[in-house]
């Protein structure tokens, strides 16, 4: 390699040609670490509490550093460019704003320097396009401008930018090259179609027979480098193959899938494979990048975000930052960009089932990063597998299935998916290129797990048309399977893929729009919340069979309107109860109505449902006795639906007309026996009618002198399922179980 006394920077320090392994990098030991091939227990050794604490100190040491007049003080004054624009775009991605005066100092900085380095000019554009790419398009047009002129012909940059005649280009440049690139098309800046060919051409003819990458071309592979390559021919073939007409054409890129093989070959992330231990944090940060990329939760089966948070929780120094000497400024943005990058919520499961299932290979990310720009919230995508956990296919709001064909499941991937919906999952089904094999499969896979509900026409009033955008104009069709509160399941049985995949805003804004709405519905507009905390199940400890004194919750089933619209609600609630409260629970809840003659065993019963509803003459009378002789009735309007609420209301008042329904006063135990819920969070469609509402008010009836009713016509149920439905007016899941635990506890002890 060619490098000049005078380049002696960070980037070099960070990406120079490997050295002898074995040294662990400064601040790592192996204790507490676990050891490689742990993945179940380092994910669970980490939580999304203790990564936020790292973060937070870590933007508290970045920001410590940053001298007066806005840059970031380093070894080689002439590089405090460099240093300045690596940590603004660190401090954004981790969530310091605009407004932010370090972000804002820092970045009076970059719009005044020139750039002359080819790190600087990418550092610049990612920084610029993540704090606010419409006030500094003229850093982010001036960064493309450098960068394309800096590329030499072998289609590779050095580090000093507009030395296109240069030769001696390396991978660690170049790959930061693409990354400021990819910033500015992004934004809509255009760039040369040669410059991105030339780009994929040298990856293509410069990867190892291993997979792999090194710093030079014929130079061995090691970590960051083959996970740099990774993440740029990723975004090199997006622009190089996915323009094409021809779907499928670009189904999969042997170079990424050869380079993801050789990190899965020699995984690891407590030491740099193949390279320089001084380079680990450089290397974690171009790991994450691939991941994230690909959309690839593991990598040769490890969960490489919750290993690799777990390691940097475990070395982080207590000053927030990472290693310690020259370079800890660069190594602790490194650290900090795998942190905050990486535990970006998941809004989509991509559905692997093996055949044509990626025919649209950048359809996820793409829709993903425009519904980002819309949610004010990074979201990103991850792929999943049918051989993949329950809990891991919950993960995120959306499960994604597309593809020239549907998957063909047995009785077991059958019964899997209905144990899916009923967890409360929702699936969007898109037939690519609209291919009639795919819409009989999508069919007898609806009418297989939904024979009592089948596929229905949405209309134009359905929030898919106009949650965020107005699009009911439109020519695409689509179909549901309503389940309680919302659709379960929407099918687009006219092509939207191909439409994300090729990424024309211009010609296809309306597709991106409904992929928004889309979001909106199945999020109900709530942020979501980071990828370790996303749909945790608790551990279940609830009896196999049920001893004396063990709590069941019995759910009331009635002949008209929807009685069990969130049918995992009771099951998730006894979890809480156990592990929260400590209770011994039953096994599982029990359905029964109320003229069942075991009705008096069970001295809580809980009533639901989201449309209007009647009880017989016969229910009326069982009711009544059965509240009479002791019994505790908890009920609330499912998505805080009207036509429940005024059901119930006339229900009360004619069952226990003596006894009015009325507002539980403030002090009542009942608002905080087991956890205070004085006050509380309401989902964003109470929120956007009143914001300032945050007192819980439950409504009571009070006979033979305790509160034998409880109710609430905000949505508690549904909430409790974890997957929040749009247009929801409720609590937010952390306080509908907070309430609903002080309703069972306030029951057995009063």
């Amino acid at each position: 390699m060619v490098v000049g006394a005078g380049f002696a920077l960070i980037w070099h320090m960070i990406a120079a040609p490997p050295a002898p392994k074995g040294v662990p990098p400064e601040g790592v030991t192996p204790e507490g670490v676990p050891p490689e091939g742990a993945a179940a227990g380092a994910a669970a050794a980490v939580s999304a509490d203790e990564v936020a604490s790292a973060v937070a100190k870590a933007v508290r040491y970045i920001k410590s550093c940053q001298a007066a007049d806005g840059t970031w003080p380093y070894e080689k004054p002439e590089h405090k460019l460099g240093a300045a624009t690596l940590a603004v775009f660190a401090l954004s991605q981790a969530g310091a704003g605009e407004n932010d005066p370090a972000v804002t100092k820092g970045m009076e900085v970059l719009a005044s320097e020139p750039l002359e380095m080819t790190y600087d000019a990418a550092c610049a554009a990612l920084a610029a396009e993540s704090v606010n790419p419409g006030k500094y398009m003229k850093v982010i047009t001036a960064a493309r401008d450098l960068i394309v002129s800096g590329q030499d012909r072998q289609g590779m940059w050095t580090y000093a930018a507009g030395n296109a005649n240069r030769r001696g280009g390396d991978n660690s440049n170049t790959q930061f090259a693409i990354l400021g690139l990819n910033a500015a098309m992004a934004v809509g800046l255009s760039v040369p179609a040669e410059t991105i060919s030339a780009a994929f051409d040298h990856y293509d003819k410069t990867q190892n027979k291993d997979g792999g990458w090194g710093y030079a071309p014929n130079s061995a592979s090691y970590g960051a480098m083959t996970a740099a390559g990774v993440g740029a021919l990723h975004i090199l073939g997006a622009r190089v193959f996915a323009e094409k007409e021809a779907c499928g054409e670009y189904a999969s890129d042997p170079r990424i899938a050869a380079g993801l093989s050789w990190l899965a070959k020699n995984y690891s992330v407590k030491t740099h494979p193949g390279g320089n231990q001084a380079y680990y944090y450089y290397y974690l940060y171009a790991l994450e990048r691939a991941g994230v990329f690909t959309g690839e939760k593991y990598i040769g089966g490890h969960d490489w975000y919750a290993e690799g948070a777990h390691v940097l929780v475990d070395a982080q120094n207590a000053d927030g930052s990472w290693s310690s000497g020259r370079d800890v400024l660069p190594n602790t943005c490194f650290a900090l960009l795998f942190l905050a990058k990486g535990n970006a919520p998941v809004l989509v499961n991509k559905l692997d089932y093996g055949g044509g299932w990626n025919v649209d290979v950048y359809d996820a990310a793409n829709v993903t990063r425009y519904i980002s720009t819309r949610f004010g919230q990074r979201v990103g995508w991850q792929r999943v597998t049918l051989d993949d956990s329950l809990e891991t296919l919950l993960s995120a709001p959306i499960l994604y299935v597309t593809g020239h064909d549907f998957p063909r499941m047995d009785a077991a991937g059958t019964a899997k998916m209905r144990a899916f919906f009923e967890a409360g999952g929702f699936m969007f089904i898109d037939n690519c290129c609209s291919k009639k094999e795919t819409d009989t499969g999508v069919r007898g896979f609806a009418a297989a797990v939904f024979p009592d509900s089948p596929l229905a026409a949405l209309d134009r009033s359905h929030p898919i048309y106009r949650a965020f955008s107005n699009v009911t104009a439109s020519e695409h069709v689509f179909e549901g399977v309503h389940a309680g509160c919302r659709d379960t399941l929407i099918y687009a049985a006219g092509d939207i893929s191909c439409a994300w995949n090729r990424n024309d805003m211009e010609r296809d804004k309306e597709t991106f729009e409904f992929g928004a709405n889309l979001a909106a519905y199945v999020t109900g507009k709530e942020r979501l919340a980071p990828k370790l905390a996303q749909y945790k199940v608790l551990p279940s400890r609830r009896a196999a069979t049920a001893p004396p004194g063990a709590f069941a919750f019995a759910q009331i089933v009635y002949a008209t309107g929807s009685w069990n619209p969130h049918p995992a609600a009771g099951g998730k609630l006894l979890d809480y109860l156990h592990a929260k409260a400590g209770l011994t629970v039953a096994s599982q809840g029990v359905t029964l109505p109320l003229t069942d003659r075991n009705l008096a065993n069970y001295p809580f019963i809980y009533l639901t449902g989201c449309k209007r509803f009647q009880l017989t003459a016969e229910e009326k009378s069982a009711l009544r006795e059965y509240v009479n002789r002791g019994g505790f009735l908890f009920s609330d309007a499912a998505c805080g639906r009207a036509e429940f609420d005024e059901s119930f209301r006339a229900l009360m008042a004619e069952v226990f007309g003596e006894s009015p329904l009325a507002p539980i006063p403030a002090d009542n135990p009942v608002y905080r026996i087991g956890f205070d819920t004085s006050r509380v969070t309401y989902t964003a469609a109470v929120r956007e009618l009143n914001p300032n509402l945050t007192a819980l008010t439950l409504y009571g009836i009070t006979v033979n002198g305790r509160i034998a009713v409880v109710y609430s016509p905000y949505d508690i149920g549904c909430a409790l399922e974890q997957l929040p439905a749009y247009g929801t007016r409720g609590l937010v899941s952390e306080d509908a179980f907070k309430v609903a635990a002080n309703v069972v506890l306030f029951a057995l002890s009063h």
